[in-house]
């Protein structure tokens, strides 16, 4: 999620309490496995995208399970030490 400014090793804050939009930034399960990703959601069409053009966009079908955990409100940034 770079393009979000999120990189590996920040800390995220995930509030539970806001419900899930077009456009937020969430972390998922799917298929058993946590994500973090932009929900789309439009015209009835369903997907997760990430903010690095090297990943592809998920697509779900009715066999797929998709939970959102949490909208992202946040990150803590870690520096190198």
């Amino acid at each position: 999620m770079t393009g979000a400014r999120i990189f590996d090793g920040d800390l995220l804050v995930v509030d539970r309490s806001i419900e899930p939009k077009h456009g937020h930034i969430v972390l998922a399960v799917v298929n058993e496995e946590y994500t973090v990703k932009r929900l789309y959601r439009r015209a009835g069409t369903i997907e997760l995208r990430a903010e690095n053009t090297a990943y592809p966009p998920i697509r779900f079908r009715e066999d797929e399970e998709l939970r959102i955990w949490g909208v992202v409100t946040g990150t803590i940034c870690r520096f190198n030490m």
